[in-house]
């Protein structure tokens, strides 16, 4: 039987982990059906050529592209917000600091397809997560900063006497990691909102939550 690790704790688990593709593979299919002259692959040169400035892009940008779709998850956190509209239109803003109309075009079309793959996964990730929206953003960060390390998937998120508790696997060589990816975001939790995502803090009355004033006196009432 498989291991999951609950608070530091290595307990048995039969639940399947969920795990992340590398950005690129899993905006393939999107790419295909938004851009299939980019995607296409062919023996003649010019055929090729969008292909290549495309994978170009992706080989010597990738850091910028991914740090331009997590940039978007910070500003649209929750899911509502994240519209196939609001993707395009962020995308279209991206790469005005690269020189060169084609390879401005170029990377606009990886972060298009990569916002719309991340979403996409994230919503998937969502679906194991049993805390309310505010937090949501906090346990996509701890999954991004886990996935690729050696054997980690992730199991799911929820609310326990206030706090946020976090259940994955992860190879023994990688738990430094995962553990300190986990410090950050119950310490990220602690400080955030479990409703709305504004600053919050620990509410102790009948009941145990994180929330901010707001939200704090909607449930006193």
């Amino acid at each position: 039987m498989p291991d999951r690790i609950v608070g530091g704790r290595i307990v048995p688990d039969r639940r399947k982990p969920f795990n992340t593709e590398p950005l690129q593979e899993v905006a393939e299919p999107i790419l295909a059906d938004l851009y299939p002259g980019i995607h296409k692959r062919s023996e003649t040169d010019v055929d090729q050529l969008p292909r290549l400035l495309y994978d170009g892009v992706w080989r010597d940008h990738q850091a910028e592209i991914v740090a331009d779709i997590y940039a978007f998850a910070d500003f649209h956190p929750v899911d509502q917000q994240r519209t196939e509209p609001v993707i395009k239109a962020w995308s279209d803003d991206c790469g005005e600091k690269l020189e060169g109309e084609y390879l401005q075009s170029y990377y606009r079309t990886a972060v298009h397809v990569g916002l719309l793959a991340y979403v996409r996964h994230m919503r998937e990730l969502r679906t194991k997560m049993n805390c309310e929206q505010g937090w949501h953003r906090t346990v996509e960060r701890f999954h991004d900063a886990c996935s690729g390390l050696l054997g980690y998937g992730f199991l799911g998120a929820h609310e326990k006497w206030g706090g946020l508790r976090l259940t994955y696997r992860c190879d023994q060589t990688a738990n430094e990691a995962c553990r300190e990816a986990e410090r950050v975001a119950v310490e990220r939790a602690a400080q955030t909102c479990e409703v709305c995502g504004l600053p919050g803090e620990l509410r102790q009355s009948a009941w145990r939550k994180t929330l901010c004033d707001f939200h704090a006196r909607s449930r006193d009432v």
